[in-house]
């Protein structure tokens, strides 16, 4: 009787430690803390695990991981940025040098579209659109005082090549109302800002960002300064936004001499690629008077 007395413990313990190590390996629900002593590069899956098997509430992991990326990159340096896939599409787009909209450039004021400008040859200057003008709906979708996303506004903005939308439009300097109708088209977004000549042998120009379509609008507007008489020349990149590092280092090699080093990167295994000047480039020393 008394020996059953002493071992009853120690068999109520086994039984216990038994199970806690079967409900481990059947990966039953066991409460541990998020531990900082964890693999780094393992940290933000058990917790995304955790939240997703234990938080009470339904969760979108996805847009926690938007958030955490954004904020990760955000600490490094202000050229690094996440694109979430809603906006990696009308990026991408936009980098071709063209898209298919109704052609205006427009900022959120007070809770309504503003149209800075129109763009050239676009859908919005031909229908008589003016800089200044307030988008209120397209078609019957109303546009202002509902704080509506970026990417609500783009969708019903956007649209096929000929597809049609009916804007209602408020011009505050006519203090008057009115509805158009325009088809969407391809508009094309100029790289190039302006090419013009500052004096009768200084050549100026604007470069917003390097995009598919840059080289080539660099190319045109310098044989246009070129031709008109440019010696000496200017290339204004402020606020240039980047862009594609291929394009901008084609543009270089347009004006370095052979050989010369354009950029390189390195890792952190000390590797390094280098990107060098070819003798190709009609704006080089030397070969710039035509």
């Amino acid at each position: 009787m008394k020996k059953s007395k002493i071992y009853l413990p120690i068999i109520i313990s086994f039984a216990l430690a038994f199970g806690v190590l079967l409900g481990s390996v059947l990966n039953f629900p066991v409460h541990r803390p998020f531990s900082s002593k964890n693999n780094p590069k393992n940290k933000l899956n058990r917790l995304l695990e955790f939240i997703d098997g234990e938080y009470v509430d339904k969760v979108n992991t996805d847009s926690i991981v938007d958030l955490t990326v954004t904020n990760i990159l955000a600490q490094l340096d202000p050229h690094s940025v996440y694109l979430p896939p809603s906006l990696q599409s009308d990026e991408a787009e936009s980098m071709k040098g063209d898209f298919v909209g109704i052609g205006i450039n427009f900022y959120m004021y007070n809770d309504s579209v503003a149209v800075i400008k129109p763009l050239e040859n676009g859908p919005s200057e031909k229908a008589g659109i003016l800089a200044g003008d307030r988008i209120l709906y397209a078609d019957n979708m109303r546009l202002y005082g509902r704080k509506l996303p970026s990417d609500s506004l783009f969708s019903k903005l956007k649209g096929e090549p000929g597809s049609e939308v009916v804007l209602t439009v408020f011009r505050k300097s006519a203090n008057k109302k009115f509805k158009v109708k325009l088809q969407r088209d391809v508009v094309p977004i100029k790289s190039v800002d302006a090419a013009l000549m500052l004096n009768p042998t200084t050549g100026y120009l604007k470069i917003n960002r390097f995009a598919e379509s840059t080289y080539d609008e660099f190319q045109h507007g310098m044989t246009k300064l070129r031709n008109a008489g440019m010696k000496t020349f200017v290339i204004d990149l402020r606020d240039n936004g980047g862009g594609y590092v291929e394009t901008a280092v084609k543009i270089a090699d347009e004006l370095l001499v052979n050989k010369k080093l354009i950029v390189f990167t390195k890792n952190k295994r000390n590797e390094i690629q280098k990107s060098i000047a070819t003798d190709v480039g009609d704006f080089e020393e030397g070969k710039f008077s035509s």
